[in-house]
Parts: structure tokens; sequence; C-alpha cells
């Protein structure tokens, strides 16, 4: 009787240990969780006019998840940076959409929030930094590697759409 009991009490605090484990895990990923993403249509519905989405899809981001192979698409490896996440609703958000660079959205897309840079900072949205791209580049492939380095101050000037405060300072010149 003694043996059944002591078995009985491991197996009930092995049980208790997983299950509590299986809880903590959970609240762990809520935590990480923090913003949700919602796609560049969104993003669309005030970038179009300053030219920032028009300009971002005629990008090789926009186009990113075009270029993998039918294999490729199946291969996390390569679907992590070709692609920038998924909605709350599960849609795979294709090529690197501006939430890959700035953030998820969902949080900061409303229009009274993003006037309001520190809000908008406050509720998720970032600004990229070479870290930021070099999540991606400097994991690419070797067959795929340019024979140049990813060189961040290069690309930056070039940069992945039309940039607001550039044509602001066009006008006034």
């Amino acid at each position: 009787m003694l043996k059944k009991a002591v078995i009985f009490t491991v197996l009930l605090a092995v049980a208790a240990m997983f299950f509590g484990l299986a809880i903590a895990d959970e609240a762990a990923k809520k935590e990480e969780v923090k913003h949700e993403f919602v796609g560049h249509k969104k993003c669309k519905m005030c970038h179009t006019k300053d030219g920032i989405h028009p300009s971002w899809m005629e990008t090789k981001h926009a186009k990113a998840y075009d270029a993998l192979s039918d294999t490729e698409k199946k291969d996390p490896e390569c679907v992590k940076c070709h692609t920038t996440g998924t909605t709350a609703e599960g849609e795979l958000l294709e090529g690197v959409q501006c939430e890959a660079c700035h953030g998820a959205g969902a949080d900061y897309k409303k229009m009274s929030i993003m006037k309001d840079i520190k809000a908008a900072m406050a509720a998720g949205l970032n600004m990229p930094t070479e870290e930021t791209c070099l999540a991606c580049h400097a994991n690419v492939p070797e067959k795929f590697r340019s024979k140049e380095k990813f060189d961040f101050e290069k690309m930056k000037a070039k940069g992945v759409h039309a940039m607001p405060e550039k044509k602001a300072e066009e006008k006034k010149g």
C-alpha cells in the first residue's frame, strides 16, 4: 500500500510539474507576441499618396517570396527571410513586407498613433537598423550570396521605398 502511495505521489508531482511547465511555456509565448502582423495592404491605406507603398511594390523585397522555387517555399530556412510572418488569422505574409523591417503593426497602424512617433514606437513601430537587415542578409546561403558583402550604409542610401523626408527636402530645394 505504501509503495502505491509513493508511486501515485511521484506521478502526481510529475504531472503537476509538466502541467506547470506547459502553463509557463504558454505564458512565455503570449508575452513574446506583443504585437500582431496585419500585412502590407493595411499599410497601403495610408502610404500610397506618399509613394512609400507603390515604390516598395517594385522592389526585390516585395517579390522575395516569388523568387523562391516550389521546393524552397517548403524550406523554413528560406521562408523565414522571404516572408514577413503570419497574421492573427494565419495568413502568410509573402515577401519582405513593411512589418519585416518596421515591426508588427496591429497596435500602431492607426493614423492617430502614427502621427505621434513616440506613441507609434511604444506600440511596436521600429526604425530599421543594420541589425534588422543583417538578420537575413548575413545568413544568405553561400550559393545565393552576392560577391559583395552586404553594405548597410550603401543599401540605406539606396532605400527600399520612397522616403517622405527626401520628398519634403526636394520640394524645399
